[in-house]
């Protein structure tokens, strides 16, 4: 069965906005418009109520904003998402849904070919994604919430959002450090892939195989995307080593420069495991999407030497225990699970 699009199409020169990412931002930060006949025709203006507006909002419907209004709903997106996470008035798996719509809106301009990376931008995707991370850190319900609402519309989330989720609840569960260090697994695994903006789309697309050369100029995707994030930044910020490690495998057979276990920060290993994982379970070009199981066998036994004992071992028990609680603990294939594990 086909994914589902997160938001409506839109007409040339707008940007479709679901009302339900709106319901925290109190004043309107730009025009609001509905497709209606030929043309948008204005909802709302400016400044206003926002509230009022959702009130007497339809329910599912979706609105319009001008593309040169992105950049600014787009800040009060972000700014609303820590009072959206805290409210304790909707469930967590709806908290877990809107925080996803939010973040998808906030973030994929970032990942986008044809813009630029600038401070501002990356500032903004730090922004969403700490907000993210300190609600995971501290409430136990959002945290399998989160992994719930991944689980069940994996299709409509980038792989971006994805392994940063993964990533900070992965951290969480081994204690891994203070909020610090899960900010930067946070923030890393987001931005791991960043350097893909920089690869050909007939590369990157490819729906068989990559030559040899096809194969190089993907491997240079690790490089560019430490090289961008320091750019926009003007510093080497303290995630940046995840960047250009993520590919690096304990064994020696990873990239760029084949480093083996010592030399590979144990975050940058951390989000090695959460993106060999949702990259297996994700649909790609070139192959069909596997199932948990079957990514966490193959990274267990066909990649065996590529990841830390450790880290893999905790992961399969992370999910193990996600599965267990979802499922009320039956007809879940716990003990195959970890026999993966053992």
């Amino acid at each position: 069965m086909s994914a589902r699009p997160l938001i409506s199409p839109a007409p040339p020169g707008y940007e479709p906005v679901p009302a339900r990412v709106l319901t925290d931002i109190s004043t309107l930060p730009c025009d609001l418009y509905i497709w209606r006949g030929p043309r948008p025709v204005l909802y709302a203006m400016k400044g206003g109520d926002l509230r009022k507006v959702i009130a007497r909002a339809q329910r599912g419907m979706s609105f319009l904003v001008r593309e040169v209004d992105s950049d600014l709903l787009r800040g009060a997106l972000s700014a609303s998402l820590p009072k959206m996470l805290a409210n304790q008035h909707i469930t967590p798996i709806e908290r877990s849904k809107t925080a996803y719509s939010i973040a998808a809106k906030v973030l994929t301009p970032v990942f986008t070919r044809e813009n630029p990376l600038d401070h501002d931008g990356l500032l903004l995707t730090h922004q969403t994604i700490d907000a993210i991370t300190l609600h995971l850190i501290e409430d136990e319900e959002m945290v399998w919430a989160m992994v719930a609402t991944m689980q069940k519309h994996m299709a409509t989330h980038t792989h971006a959002i994805n392994t940063a989720v993964y990533g900070i609840v992965l951290a969480r569960f081994m204690q891994f450090g203070s909020t610090d260090a899960i900010r930067d697994v946070a923030r890393g695994g987001l931005l791991h892939d960043i350097g893909k903006n920089r690869v050909p789309r007939v590369v990157l697309d490819k729906p068989s195989g990559l030559d040899a050369a096809e194969w190089q100029v993907m491997r240079s995707h690790v490089k560019a995307g430490h090289d961008m994030i320091v750019r926009a930044l003007g510093y080497p910020p303290s995630y940046a080593h995840i960047i250009g490690e993520h590919h690096e495998r304990c064994d020696g057979s990873g990239y760029p420069a084949g480093r083996m276990a010592p030399g590979i920060a144990l975050d940058s290993q951390l989000v090695g495991i959460v993106d060999a994982f949702d990259a297996l379970t994700s649909r790609r070009p070139y192959r069909p999407a596997v199932s948990a199981f079957d990514a966490l066998h193959l990274m267990r036994v066909a990649m065996r030497g590529q990841f830390a004992d450790e880290l893999l071992r905790e992961f399969i028990k992370l999910l193990g225990g996600f599965n267990a609680m979802a499922a009320g603990m039956e007809g879940v294939d716990l003990a195959g699970m970890m026999r993966v594990a053992g």
